[in-house]
């Protein structure tokens, strides 16, 4: 088994710009006309109200009025700004884009426009970071999730490597803090990897995405928007909904049964908040940027279900009631890209769905209670 690298692979900057370019709040219009997160919204009368993600990556840019009165608190684990430990301002980039895509709720509006955002810095300027961070980063959040309402965390890193399988990981200490953080109802969710490419379209995904106690994302076109070239040197001719991005990495439950990428989701390119300023814009293509989608619509979903029982719901309830409502998309049958692709089905998120099935698997529940409707009987 190649063993574990300490360092996580360096972050991409996004595209800043000052202001948004095409007005106050049309930067995720096409993430949310596939997945129908404001119809969910609409419909379930839900926002994040009352909930908190943490966000692991480069900070925040706290100050942006897509922010405002719902950053609680900031910690920083890297030496950039001075090292203040209270201080993660975001001078990279890419932390603001994925709290944005989250949270956001005046310029640009995120898939859980209610919910606060605690920027917990683990990479520097130059998108680098070490695993020992996340790991004291994870830890903070198993002291702290009670008393910040925080019940989903991001992490839209990894490291270079692409696994098929987490058995090598039993002792892992970031595995731990993952697993018992999902046993207090907190679900932690990571970017599949953007090194599909790279690993000549092997199936598998990153570290951490591949601990099976995670949620694991990856990254689909929300729209037909030309051609793209990537940095790994993957390349997709033509784009269109539903195709899985060339750089996404991937692995089918027919591969690993435990393992699996559990969900994709919008993540090329998704345009969010911004480090210019108050009013800044940024744009990105990513899993890193499917990733935030997932955690917005886990948010909306775990306030729904705490109105409606009282309590969070366990994080395999969630991933289960994601994959049941989720839209088959095979990866083979349009994309035009560079990549084998896998001729697999996948599944990706739909958030009206999503609710939905919590809905119905709680009508059940209290028919069931109630004697109204008994349990199958199995002979």
């Amino acid at each position: 088994m190649t063993a574990l690298s300490k360092n996580i692979v360096p972050v991409e900057k996004p595209v800043q710009k000052p202001a948004p370019r095409f007005g106050v709040g049309l930067s995720l219009v096409q993430v949310d006309n596939l997945i129908r997160a404001s119809e969910a919204r609409a419909l379930f009368s839900v926002s994040g109200d009352g909930l908190c993600v943490a966000v692991v990556d480069t900070g925040l840019n706290a100050q942006h009025v897509d922010f405002a009165s719902r950053v609680p608190m900031q910690v920083n684990l890297t030496s950039d700004n001075g090292g203040d430990e209270a201080n993660a301002d975001d001078n990279n980039g890419h932390g603001t884009n994925v709290g944005g895509i989250i949270v956001a709720n005046a310029d640009h509006v995120g898939v859980a426009p209610s919910a606060r955002i605690v920027p917990i810095k683990v990479l520097d300027a130059g998108g680098n970071g070490s695993f020992e961070a996340v790991d004291s980063a994870l830890g903070w959040v198993l002291d702290n999730h009670r008393t910040h309402h925080i019940s989903v965390v991001c992490m839209s890193l990894g490291g270079p490597q692409n696994f098929t399988e987490d058995e090598f990981l039993e002792g892992d200490t970031i595995r731990a803090k993952i697993r018992e953080l999902r046993d207090n109802q907190v679900a932690v969710v990571v970017a599949a990897g953007n090194d599909f490419f790279t690993h000549d379209s092997a199936q598998g995904m990153s570290y951490p995405a591949i601990i099976r106690e995670c949620v694991s994302v990856g990254a689909v076109y929300d729209d037909a928007e030309g051609s793209f070239g990537y940095s790994s040197g993957a390349v997709a001719y033509s784009t269109a909904p539903d195709r899985i991005t060339p750089f996404s990495q991937r692995l089918h439950p027919t591969a690993n049964d435990a393992c699996f990428t559990d969900i994709f989701a919008p993540g090329a390119p998704v345009t969010s908040s911004g480090t210019q300023g108050p009013h800044g814009e940024s744009t990105q293509h990513g899993t890193s940027q499917a990733t935030p989608v997932i955690c917005g619509v886990l948010l909306l979903m775990q306030e729904f279900h705490k109105r409606v029982t009282g309590e969070l719901p366990e994080v395999g309830r969630l991933t289960s009631w994601m994959r049941s409502a989720g839209v088959a998309i095979h990866d083979g049958d349009d994309e035009q890209d560079n990549v084998d692709n896998t001729n697999e089905t996948y599944l990706r998120l739909d958030a009206v769905r999503s609710l939905g099935a919590i809905q119905r698997d709680v009508e059940i529940s209290e028919l069931r209670s109630s004697g109204i409707i008994a349990e199958p009987r199995h002979n």
